[in-house]
């Protein structure tokens, strides 16, 4: 019995390789941004929802788990756009605020709005029991990938 345990790993593997290869998350949308540069606009909208005036190449960086050379990249190509303002601190002139443009909100509001529609759909097909059952076994999933991750770096 305890060989049979292990008789769906094939299919396992194959649904987390279509994960990899799913494009429901790389798209290039609205006005040519990369996917990146989307999450990156939907950080800094969400900072400031939080009553920020602006946010921080730093804090930006914390948020997306990038480091703070690919923030300001992306941070460069998205002024370039005009979806972004980068404007230096009245008090510490060292540090930077990052805030949305009228555009670079709209389509953060855009892509959010469509993130949510696409998770309301997922509940919608799923219902809200096997909702929750997903997002406890992936919440299990991802722990235990981190902690496998873990030990490849001893």
């Amino acid at each position: 019995m305890n060989e049979d345990k292990y008789d769906n790993v094939a299919d396992l593997i194959d649904v987390f390789q279509r994960f990899a290869r799913a494009d429901w998350r790389k798209k290039t949308m609205w006005g040519g941004l990369k996917a990146s540069e989307i999450r990156m606009l939907v950080c800094v909208k969400q900072s400031n929802n939080k009553g920020e005036t602006g946010t921080t190449v730093t804090e930006i960086s914390k948020r997306l788990q990038v480091t703070s050379p690919t923030v300001t990249q992306m941070l460069n190509s998205l002024i370039a756009a005009g979806c972004v303002i980068r404007t230096t601190d009245k008090t510490d002139r060292r540090i930077t605020e990052i805030t949305l443009t009228d555009k670079g909100d709209q389509i953060a509001t855009k892509a959010i709005d469509r993130f949510q529609s696409v998770f309301k759909g997922i509940i919608d097909e799923l219902g809200k029991e096997q909702s929750d059952q997903l997002i406890l076994m992936l919440n299990q999933v991802f722990q235990y990938l981190q902690s496998v991750n873990h030990l490849d770096d001893l």
